[in-house]
């Protein structure tokens, strides 16, 4: 599936700095979606592929976070997962910048 007409496509900063996203960040029904490994990466996290049961653990050194291929959406072959849904499990803030079209990562609460 590529991207619907009604996506529009964003940019993701973590930490203050652009994400480079393939396929690219996008909102589409309100949702913010990034590619999987990006976003994971994005936030010091690293991704182990569960095949067998279609999901992906993704792990920082304090905390592991299961994503459900269901969670989110295909885009040219890769998955793209809600930005919030990981971000906020993995204890980041996550903001909304309307006027730069972006979507942006933050450190968390200490």
């Amino acid at each position: 599936m590529t991207a619907l007409a009604a996506d529009q496509i964003v940019k993701l900063y973590s930490g203050g700095k652009l994400v480079p996203c393939d396929p690219a960040a996008r909102v589409r029904e309100g949702v913010t979606y990034a590619p999987l490994r990006a976003a994971a990466e994005a936030v010091g996290a690293h991704v182990e592929w569960k095949a067998a049961s279609q999901m992906a653990l993704v792990c920082t050194d304090a905390q592991c976070v299961s994503v459900r291929k269901n969670q989110g959406i295909i885009v040219d072959g890769s998955l793209l997962i809600p930005v919030r849904l990981l971000s906020e499990a993995l204890g980041r803030d996550v903001t909304w910048d309307a006027a730069a079209k972006a979507v942006r990562i933050g450190p968390g609460k200490p």
